[in-house]
């Protein structure tokens, strides 16, 4: 009886194994873009809906549509498409990342991971559609945005053409897609950089400013974000600071009553403060007014330490 037992648990182990190692594989032998990637399968839901562009925008946006775009990069939510003429970033959000890769998923037992993993990614995956949401509905100018496609709407009757990585062509519905559209935007760093290059030292100061300005005017109304990486996740467009990373957004009234925000700055921006004061060490000064200003003594009695980051 002791005998049987070992032997069909030895089986149940082989076959669990085999069925885990062919899951793993199929699942990396599909790890190159493909459309089927970008392609919803999530029901819609109104709380992702946004108003209808006017006649106005919808031409605009029907004029973007009318280029090619390339593959520019990817980011742990996003594949990243740069139009023909350079102004404008089409982000497929990853359906690979939001949804369950494994058929193991479908059987919900606490125990299985799979299971607790597309929890997980269904929690994931209502927060990042309602910061793309919030985000069109309520800061457009500080994000760039242009649209945000979320629901399995068939409302935009377009097909894109998109070239991939490898530059192959792929002609997408992207009705069947979750993406969002932007104006491009230029990394501070490096536009801090090409201006100190070209002495233009005050127009620096003034993207410092702009940095800023953003953070502060993002805290007041409560915006939360638990990536606010000022490197690749902010940017500028004509030399106006925005932020281009919208998938982890949310906005918290308490927040925007306490300016618990304050608190935060020098933390946020203490990495570029560093950035500056190896590299163009005359914009150091420029940097503490702007920090300051932001973190007043009015609202801060503990400046000093807050400034310390």
């Amino acid at each position: 009886m002791l005998k049987k037992f070992y032997i069909t648990t030895a089986f149940l182990l082989f076959f669990t194994t085999t069925f885990v190692c062919i899951d793993r594989f199929v699942h990396h032998k599909s790890s190159r873009f493909s459309v089927d990637k970008i392609t919803n399968t999530h029901r819609s839901s109104s709380e992702w809906e946004i108003p209808p562009l006017s006649p106005e925008k919808r031409k605009n946006l029907d004029q973007i549509f009318s280029q090619k775009f390339t593959y520019y990069s990817k980011g742990s939510q996003a594949y990243v498409f740069i139009s023909e003429d350079k102004k404008y970033i089409l982000k497929f959000l990853k359906q690979q990342k939001l949804r369950a890769n494994s058929w193991l998923s479908s059987i919900p037992l606490p125990f299985n991971p799979y299971y607790q993993q597309r929890l997980f990614k269904e929690n994931k995956c209502r927060a990042t559609f309602a910061a793309c949401t919030t985000a069109f509905n309520e800061l457009k100018e500080e994000t760039g945005l242009i649209y945000v496609h979320i629901n399995n709407a068939r409302d935009l009757h377009k097909k894109v053409t998109i070239y991939d990585k490898n530059g192959k062509r792929h002609l997408v519905d992207i009705d069947r897609t979750s993406f969002y559209v932007q104006k491009r935007a230029q990394l501070i760093y490096s536009r801090i950089a090409e201006l100190m290059h070209q002495g233009e030292i005050e127009e620096a100061k003034k993207i410092i400013t702009s940095v800023f300005s953003l953070i502060d005017h993002l805290g007041k109304i409560g915006i939360v974000d638990n990536d606010p990486i000022l490197r690749k996740n902010f940017g500028l467009i004509d030399d106006i600071a925005v932020q281009i990373d919208i998938g982890k957004l949310r906005i918290d009234p308490e927040r925007r009553q306490n300016l618990a925000y304050k608190k935060e700055v020098g933390s946020i921006t203490n990495s570029f403060k560093v950035w500056l004061q190896k590299n163009y060490p005359d914009l150091s000064d420029h940097f503490e007014k702007c920090l300051r200003d932001v973190v007043s003594e009015e609202a801060n009695p503990n400046i000093e330490q807050l400034l310390a980051g």
